[in-house]
């Protein structure tokens, strides 16, 4: 299986930027995948801009972020001395359809769709960005969003630096132990699958990250497990540790701290910040965070 994640266009995607507030902008474009859905297939980005800004930092949700949520708060993450930009994953916010995405996951080919529709809308809001004058573009994803960005930056190396939230690596570890993953599990064992198949399956991944190592993109090496083509692992070894800081909770049982510690070391062990929390109670930390967001994105 020869799956292309990422692919070179020839001009800068159309797309319509509408003023909603004092520097304050809707973005709506076309995402490059189509699922047939003209709701989900439309992409819409909240702009935080600025004329005298030239650096810009994209904001990635996570996992069932609904439209009436405060969501658009999160700016405040982004120091104020860059412009913010909040991206709508498919099947989320604006783009909600009504599909049942932790049941969905049970589904690989499904899931691949997802991520690759997510990762190709980001580079096509960066398309954007850039054609709108922006010179450094700096990427913050929170959760299941944190995917998204690192996956991301594997990709496109017009991502300076990167901030990945409540980040970790390998699906096995994740499919089976965390909490967010129990209606795929419950999937898994009423067609009678185990962990122990899933190891099996995925006893394969070593040779899989050995070869990206060696310099080849994970989208041109052939294989059966379609896990392995969204796993954050298997972009790690294509991005600077020097452009990453990681801020992760102690006590998560969304990410598990092993999925956590194996991106980590994934990644060349990166600058790390470790908070006394679980996955949903990190916001009580936020003016922390929101600290080490700015140290990082500014000074670093």
């Amino acid at each position: 299986m020869n799956i292309t994640m990422y692919r070179i266009r020839e001009s800068i995607p159309s797309y319509i930027k509408s003023r909603i507030g004092k520097n304050l902008y809707e973005i709506r474009f076309k995402s490059p995948v189509n699922t047939f859905n003209q709701k989900n297939d439309t992409v819409y980005c909240l702009l935080n801009d600025s004329p005298d800004r030239d650096k810009i930092c994209i904001l990635v949700h996570g996992l069932g972020m609904k439209t009436s949520s405060r969501w658009d708060e999160f700016l405040r993450y982004i120091p104020e001395e860059m412009g913010g930009c909040l991206i709508d994953l498919p099947y989320h916010r604006h783009r909600t359809t009504g599909k049942k995405l932790r049941t969905a996951f049970y589904d690989s080919i499904f899931s691949l769709t997802f991520f690759r529709q997510g990762v190709l809308d980001i580079i096509y809001l960066i398309d954007i960005l850039k054609d709108m004058g922006y010179k450094q573009i700096d990427i913050i994803g929170i959760s299941l969003g944190s995917f998204f960005s690192l996956i991301s930056m594997g990709l496109d190396k017009r991502i300076e630096k990167g901030v990945l939230i409540l980040c970790g690596g390998d699906q096995g570890i994740i499919t089976w132990k965390s909490l967010a993953m129990m209606d795929v599990r419950k999937k898994h064992k009423e067609k009678g699958i185990t962990s122990i198949d899933c190891k099996k399956c995925r006893s394969f991944f070593p040779d899989f990250l050995k070869i990206i190592k060696e310099g080849i993109p994970p989208y041109h090496i052939k294989s059966d497990v379609i896990c392995f083509y969204f796993d954050p692992l298997s972009f790690a070894p294509m991005i600077d540790s020097k452009k990453v800081l990681m801020i992760n909770a102690l006590f998560d049982f969304m990410i598990p701290r092993e999925s956590t510690i194996k991106l980590r070391q994934a990644l060349d062990e990166p600058l790390t910040r470790w908070l006394p929390s679980g996955h949903l109670s990190l916001r009580l930390f936020r003016t922390k965070i929101i600290s080490y967001i700015r140290s990082f994105l500014l000074y670093y």
